[in-house]
């Protein structure tokens, strides 16, 4: 019984090693023979000068497929479900929803002026798109496929990216150098944090808010429930994006101007180590085991990954020129531990 338990266990942990092997035989014969595959783990990657997506096979760091879209699009997201994902198109002002088993845009919403950052509801019904071009944030009813409120920012004000966060929404001024503080139910902000110059992207991890301060080239930390000011951590100029590890101990950051990537100690508040020449280093993605790091390389058309064990880069995988977003497909607990 012990021996058969052992033999079953070593095919489970197997799994990735097994799939990529499988993929690359498939490719061969057909592009988008598992690109439609809900089982599979992959990565969107929007191009914003092809209009159109790459889709990554996580285990064979292969291109897959592709699907069109609207006019420059720049980052993707996903139901719950997988089976659909939203692409903000920032010339369209559309956003499309597409479908990813038969890999085509299901339906185009129009939005306002230069939809940029998205953040989707847990419930799959409720979709906000940070307008650009507007001082609104566009509300998007899934069911009803198309826009039915807007929150409005505040003369002036222009979004960018968005952070859903249970009960609120937080949402980067990259022109006024601030963050928002939305209650979800009155669709009111109820209150704003100043920031460093041209904040971008935005995370939480446990009670914390963070913001890349492109300008001011730091990582900053506030109090996410009072929005008070904890620390700022120097990393590169032009801080872009980041990811945090799960146990809050690492954030990998990217520098879009600066065309680097690091990696930051968030105990210390220390960049350990840093990569160079990773031109127009924009967005970045874990893949599940967080060993590691996938990198849109916006000055190519490049995705770039690095091994967090050692923090090399292990390969570039090509995609659509100008690379924008990248964003992970998984089912939880389906497809392998890669």
């Amino acid at each position: 019984m012990k021996k058969w338990i052992i033999i079953l266990m070593a095919i489970l942990l197997s799994a990735c090693a097994l799939e990529t092997e499988d993929n690359s035989q498939e490719e061969g014969n057909n592009e988008n023979s598992s690109a439609g595959d809900l089982t599979s783990v992959q990565f969107y990657v929007p191009s914003e000068e092809e209009n159109n997506i790459s889709i990554i096979d996580i285990p064979s760091s292969e291109v897959v497929g592709t699907i069109e879209t609207g006019e420059k699009p720049t980052v993707a997201t996903f139901s719950s479900t997988m089976r659909e994902a939203y692409v903000s198109n920032q010339n369209s002002s559309t956003v499309s929803v597409i479908n990813t088993q038969d890999l085509s845009a299901a339906q185009e919403i129009e939005v306002g002026p230069m939809p940029h950052g998205l953040a989707l509801a847990n419930n799959n019904q409720t979709l906000y798109v940070a307008t650009v071009g507007d001082q609104f944030v566009d509300i998007i009813d899934i069911n009803d496929g198309e826009v039915t409120e807007q929150i409005d920012l505040g003369e002036g004000a222009q979004s960018n990216y968005p952070y859903l966060d249970d009960d609120k929404l937080y949402v980067s001024d990259h022109e006024n150098h601030r963050v928002y503080i939305v209650d979800v139910e009155s669709h009111e902000v109820t209150e704003t944090i100043e920031t460093g110059d041209t904040p971008r992207v935005i995370r939480i991890s446990e009670n914390s808010l963070y913001v890349a301060a492109s300008e001011t080239g730091t990582l900053e930390e506030y109090n996410k429930e009072t929005g008070e000011h904890i620390r700022n951590i120097d990393v590169v100029d032009g801080v872009t994006d980041f990811v945090i590890s799960e146990d809050g101990s690492q954030a990998v950051v990217t520098g879009m101007e600066s065309s680097s990537v690091s990696l930051v100690n968030l105990e210390t508040g220390e960049v350990e180590k840093t990569i160079e020449d990773q031109a127009g280093a924009k967005h970045i993605a874990f893949n599940r085991k967080e060993s590691r790091v996938y990198v849109t390389l916006n000055g190519s058309d490049k995705v770039s990954v690095i091994n967090m064990e050692g923090f090399e880069v292990k390969e570039t995988i090509s995609v659509g020129e100008a690379p924008h977003g990248i964003e992970i497909k998984a089912l939880p607990g389906v497809g392998g531990s890669c």
